[in-house]
C-alpha cells in the first residue's frame, strides 16, 4: 500500500493534520491553520521530488517548483495575517469541541491529497514519460497559468492586507486596486493556479489518471460553494449590508470573470 503514491501522500497529508490538530487543540490555537495547510503542500510536493525518482530531470523541477512557490508565497502570507489578527473568528464555534475542529482538519488534509493529486502522479512517472512531457505544449501553457494566477493572487492579498492594516478603515470594505475588476480576485488567481499545474501534468496522465482533473475541480468547488466565496459574502453582507455603496459595489461588480460571473 505504501508503494502506491497516491495512498502514500493520502496517509502524510493526514499525518501532518492530525498531528498538528492535536496540538492546536490542546493550546486552543489557530496559529498554526492556515500555516499547516501551506506547509502540508510543501511537504509532500519535497517528499515526492527527493524520494522518487531523478531530482535533476527538468520536467519534475518545474512541475515541483510550482506548488512549492505557491505554498511559500500563501504561507508566509496566511501566517503573518494570523499573527496580526491575534486569532480566527471562524474557528470561535467549533475550536473548543475536539470533534469538531477535528474534522476541519481532517477535511483540510483531504483536500490537500486532491488537490495534489496531479503533482503527485506526474513526479512519480516514469522517465520515458518525463522525457516526452518536457517537449510537450501543456507545459509551457500550464506554466503560464500558474504564473498569471500566482501574480493575481499575490497583488490580491497584498492589496487587501495593506487596506486591513491601514488606520482609519475600519469600518470600510475593499473595493480597490484588482478588488475594483472582480470581488474575489485572490479566488480567481487560486483557481488560475492549480488549473495551470494540472494542464502542465496532463502529459504524464494515462487511464485512470485523468481523474485526476478533479484537483481543479474540487479547488473551484471549496472556493465557489463552501469554504470561499459564500462565507465571505455572509460576513461582508453582516458587516457592510447596510451601506448603499456596498449594495452598489456588489451590483456592479462581478466575482471572479468580469461581465460574466
Amino acid at each position: 500500500m505504501l508503494s502506491n503514491p497516491i495512498t502514500l501522500s493520502l496517509l502524510i497529508s493526514l499525518a501532518i493534520n492530525v498531528l498538528v490538530f492535536i496540538f492546536a487543540y490542546r493550546y486552543q490555537t489557530d496559529k498554526l491553520t492556515d500555516l499547516t495547510y501551506s506547509a502540508t503542500f510543501l511537504l509532500i510536493t519535497l517528499m515526492f521530488l527527493l524520494w522518487i525518482g531523478d531530482t535533476s530531470n527538468p520536467y519534475r523541477l518545474l512541475i515541483a517548483t510550482m506548488p512549492i512557490l505557491w505554498s511559500i508565497r500563501l504561507g508566509s502570507y496566511l501566517f503573518k495575517r494570523v499573527l496580526t489578527k491575534g486569532k480566527d473568528h471562524r474557528f470561535d464555534e467549533m475550536r473548543p469541541v475536539w470533534w469538531r475542529f477535528g474534522s476541519f482538519w481532517i477535511i483540510q488534509g483531504v483536500s490537500v491529497w486532491v488537490i495534489l493529486l496531479p503533482v503527485v502522479v506526474a513526479l512519480s512517472a516514469t522517465k520515458a514519460q518525463l522525457d516526452e512531457a518536457f517537449l510537450s505544449r501543456s507545459l509551457p501553457v500550464g506554466v503560464a497559468i500558474f504564473v498569471f494566477g500566482l501574480l493575481i493572487e499575490t497583488i490580491a492579498d497584498a492589496q487587501k492586507f495593506k487596506f486591513r492594516t491601514t488606520p482609519g478603515n475600519e469600518g470600510k470594505f475593499m473595493s480597490e486596486g484588482l478588488f475594483s475588476i472582480v470581488r474575489f480576485p485572490n479566488y480567481a488567481g487560486e483557481i488560475l493556479v492549480w488549473l495551470g499545474v494540472f494542464i502542465a501534468c496532463i502529459p504524464v496522465l494515462d487511464g485512470l489518471e485523468w481523474a485526476t482533473v478533479i484537483s481543479p475541480v474540487w479547488i473551484t468547488a471549496l472556493l465557489l460553494g463552501l469554504s470561499g466565496i459564500p462565507m465571505l459574502e455572509k460576513s461582508n453582507e453582516e458587516k457592510y449590508g447596510h451601506l448603499a455603496s456596498f449594495q452598489d459595489y456588489q451590483a456592479s461588480t462581478a466575482k471572479l470573470i468580469p461581465g460574466i460571473y
